[in-house]
């Protein structure tokens, strides 16, 4: 890839890895962690619970179209975790668990298989009133997760667990799987009929995507054209 192409990969992939000024530090009352195959996220949560910014642990994720790269992550990088049949939340709090985080501490939310539904299915966990949420989801979808809380009515803050940048992506995803999920990723919150937004499907609010992201994600585009995800499945909210 050219300087160029490591260059827009890098500011898109800054960009939709959300972190809030102080979220690391600022209490919070619920620490949610969203299943991906980022694994650091584990560690993450588990420092951020030890330090105190929040006493609870939602971890939320069922089986969806994503759940086999958590299981590949999982199987290459801890012994003796099982993982068939499990979902996301059951394996991640299993890690939570390892790291030292009690299990009253956790609470699983089983039944999501998207953003939307994270977001959806642990303020039905929490009820009425859950305060302040510390989100923490794949760095490529923290954004868009952050979003889903916010359209529901959640008083919510995002701390992606690492800022994709190319020396931090080594390890965790492909160059091309990447591409791939950054690029689907800004289609789906740029607000048209293509998108996510008010003018599309309706799955969040409105964002202000940066002029300099777009441009950067459509010289990617436009360079690896088979790399565009579609934005919008028949089965819903991917």
């Amino acid at each position: 890839m050219t300087g160029q192409g490591q260059a827009d990969l890098d500011l898109v992939g800054r960009y939709l890895a959300r972190r809030d000024p102080g979220a690391d530090t600022e209490p919070a009352d619920v620490l949610v962690l969203c299943g991906s195959a980022v694994l650091a996220s584990v560690d993450v949560v588990a420092d951020l619970w030890r330090r105190g910014v929040a006493p609870t642990i939602v971890v939320t994720g069922g089986v969806g179209h994503s759940t086999s790269y958590l299981r590949a992550a999982v199987a290459h990088a801890v012994d003796d975790v099982p993982i068939a049949g499990r979902s996301e939340a059951a394996v991640l709090g299993e890690l939570l668990a390892r790291a030292g985080v009690p299990a009253d501490a956790v609470r699983l939310e089983e039944e999501a298989t998207n953003c939307g539904e994270n977001a959806r299915f642990t303020l039905d966990l929490l009820g009425p009133g859950p305060g302040t949420l510390l989100v923490l989801q794949d760095p490529t979808m923290q954004r868009r997760t952050h979003a889903s809380f916010e359209h529901l009515g959640a008083r919510v803050r995002s701390w992606a667990p690492l800022v994709p940048i190319a020396a931090a992506r080594a390890g965790v995803w492909s160059e091309e799987r990447f591409r791939s999920l950054v690029l689907g990723e800004v289609r789906r919150l740029r607000d048209d009929e293509h998108g996510y937004g008010p003018r599309g499907a309706g799955f969040i609010g409105h964002v202000d995507v940066p002029g300099d992201v777009l441009a950067a994600a459509d010289r990617l585009a436009a360079a690896h054209p088979g790399s565009v995800r579609a934005a919008v499945t028949d089965s819903g909210q991917p």
